[in-house]
């Protein structure tokens, strides 16, 4: 039995690959799976694994993971943690009481 992938995900997988000029193949390889394994996507035999969205993240860290599984690409303010410019201002001291101070 066959399960069908999404086909815009391959899409974006695809103009992903093309936008770092490399081969499928080639791809395959950059991200540590199996040629077979990534031309079974592709021709929707398989679905990928969240071991595969984590392998393109380990490799190439910029890549927007929600734009690449849902077309959706991440709000700038939903990135922030990523920021490495925040500094902290202040740290706050809650106390059970309802109080807190400022540290």
């Amino acid at each position: 039995m066959f399960t069908f992938v999404n086909m815009s995900v391959i899409k974006r997988i695809e103009s992903f690959i093309k936008s770092k000029k490399l081969s499928k193949s080639k791809f395959a390889n950059e991200i540590g799976v199996q040629r077979s394994s990534l031309a079974h996507f592709f021709s929707g035999r398989n679905k990928p694994s969240v071991d595969f969205y984590l392998k393109i993240k380990d490799k190439y860290p910029d890549v927007d993971l929600n734009w690449l599984i849902s077309g959706k690409e991440m709000k700038k303010s939903q990135n922030k943690e990523f920021d490495n410019s925040n500094e902290i201002e202040s740290v706050l001291i809650l106390y059970k009481n309802g109080t807190y101070k400022k540290a």
